[in-house]
């Protein structure tokens, strides 16, 4: 099963074998997060959620969509191992930075990109991997005029 870590190594967690999808988010709120101009993403299932080491810190924001996301932190180091949302039971989101999977970045390769809108211009699009211009389908992408 693979396994993410925390950058001190306090907190340790492994989840299932399968991923859900694998996403690149250009979101503002990842650029916070991540100190990035975007994060890889891949969504699990929680069924499979572990904890083998250390207690994570949890906290909230509500999101535009009115649902709550929640990110699941080192208190020490703060990395941020996963979010889950409220608007989304049964599956989180790992951060691909605190796999301990060798070359996890080029293993998850993106389906998808969301939040395009958001895309800083130096950062080419992955070819073959759909585009949303806003979360994961939920609308177009509007018309040049």
């Amino acid at each position: 099963m693979p396994e993410s870590s925390c950058l001190c190594g306090a907190n340790r967690i492994k989840y299932s074998e399968t991923p859900i999808l694998k996403f690149r988010c250009h979101c503002t709120d990842e650029r916070k997060l991540t100190g990035a101009v975007f994060a890889l993403n891949i969504l699990w299932s929680t069924d499979g959620l572990e904890v083998l080491s250390g207690e994570l810190s949890k906290w909230g924001k509500k999101a535009n969509s009115g649902n709550t996301i929640y990110n699941h932190s080192c208190s020490n180091c703060g990395s941020l191992l996963y979010r889950t949302s409220d608007g989304f039971p049964g599956v989180m989101v790992i951060k691909a930075g605190c796999m301990d999977v060798e070359n996890a970045t080029e293993t998850y390769v993106p389906d998808v990109e969301i939040f395009t809108r958001s895309r800083a211009h130096y950062i080419p699009a992955i070819e073959g991997a759909k585009q949303d211009w806003v979360d994961f389908g939920s609308g177009p992408e509007p018309k040049e005029v």
